[in-house]
């Protein structure tokens, strides 16, 4: 069912919905950054993780504390991510003039450093703005180390495996349901790439695929040890299992870490063909 607004002014500009697990080392970094592009409030769906959320919201500064809902996503879910997308649209649709859906490992990049909320006024005809992935590698690393990811790895990724998808911002009020990467708006309104160009309802990419204004830095892979670990973490989308070989899709330069893979090792289910 489309999302009705109330006559009052949203409570927010601009928020964004995460759904995670496992990555808490990441998420202090990933909320600076998305503070610092203007994003007023983040709604987090912890998908069982083994140090709760609720847990690592506490070490934070308070005023950072105060821009942040948990919700817990733990139990049985057959699509975790489209449907804790959708709680967030039936839900918190109200408070949030654009609400965005993003993942821990992408930042969104407003490429003139202007602020979010003042970049997305360019778009309040439209029910959503998509922003396209620029897919970064491991930088040849092959350990983890506690550097921030964008001091970590600076050089985009070579491949074209996902060229021309991303993630997007919504008017909530206009959209009908999400999927994972897109949505459906209701009748009569568009999804538009950066150059106003509109999408077909729900494709999980775009027809022109420029990053000329905004993108999202996405930091796929990260080091190949990191690379080992988000497969033992699983997806929360049973349609798209992790694969051991997109590393080197990513990372053609790193054949020498690739493994002889023992189906005793935890993350063999997450790639097995």
């Amino acid at each position: 069912m489309p999302i009705i607004f109330n006559k009052q002014k949203p409570k927010y500009e601009c928020s964004i919905c995460l759904i995670i697990r496992d990555e808490s080392e990441y998420l202090q970094e990933w909320l600076d950054w998305h503070i610092g592009q203007g994003v007023q409030h983040f709604y987090i769906y912890d998908h069982d993780s083994k140090y709760p959320i609720t847990e690592f919201v506490k070490t934070l500064p308070q005023q950072i504390q105060d821009k942040i809902t948990v919700i817990d996503w733990s139990g049985s879910h057959k699509n975790a991510q489209p449907e804790a997308y959708n709680h967030c649209l039936q839900h918190f649709a109200k408070d949030n003039k654009w609400l965005g859906f993003v993942d821990a490992d992408e930042h969104v990049r407003v490429k003139n450093g202007q602020l979010l909320t003042e970049f997305l006024k360019n778009y309040t005809a439209y029910a959503g703005v998509y922003a396209i992935w620029m897919m970064f590698g491991a930088n040849g690393q092959k350990e983890k180390s506690n550097l921030p990811l964008r001091e970590r790895f600076t050089t985009v990724s070579p491949s074209q495996a996902c060229a021309g998808m991303g993630k997007i911002f919504v008017q909530p009020h206009l959209i009908k349901e999400m999927v994972v990467h897109n949505a459906y708006p209701l009748d009569g309104h568009y999804i538009v790439g950066e150059y106003k160009d509109i999408l077909p309802n729900a494709k999980i990419w775009s027809l022109n695929p420029t990053t000329d204004l905004i993108c999202v830095d996405h930091y796929f892979t990260k080091s190949y040890e990191e690379w080992l670990e988000k497969l033992k973490r699983g997806r929360c989308h049973f349609e798209f299992p992790r694969k051991y070989n997109e590393f080197f899709e990513y990372n053609p330069d790193m054949e020498y870490c690739r493994e002889e893979i023992s189906i005793t090792q935890d993350y063999e289910k997450s790639f097995k063909e």
